[in-house]
């Protein structure tokens, strides 16, 4: 069994992959020169991260990697909140 792992990185692109029948978004977060690859299977938090611009938040996300070394993002948390998230709320 695949264990939850973290990964902290600035927002730096967002995909949406799918939208039927399943929604499936992509975002890249990146640490350090490190890139991490994450995919979003929850349609609340695919939503919502599309409302938040690139390379401006800071996200802290948990889940488990897939064949394609993708985290399979479970859950996901806003570490630079800003007068922009207290309007539109944070994920969790």
């Amino acid at each position: 069994m695949k264990k939850m792992e973290e990964f902290e990185g600035l927002l730096i692109k967002t995909v949406l992959l799918q939208e039927q029948p399943m929604r499936l978004s992509l975002i890249k977060l990146a640490k350090d020169g490190e890139i991490t690859e994450g995919i979003i299977k929850d349609r609340y938090l695919s939503n919502y991260i599309f409302r938040l611009p690139n390379n401006k938040y800071t996200l802290k996300v948990t889940g488990k990697r897939n064949q394609r070394n993708q985290l399979v993002i479970k859950h996901m948390q806003i570490k630079n909140i800003d007068d922009y998230i207290k309007v539109i709320g944070t994920p969790e």
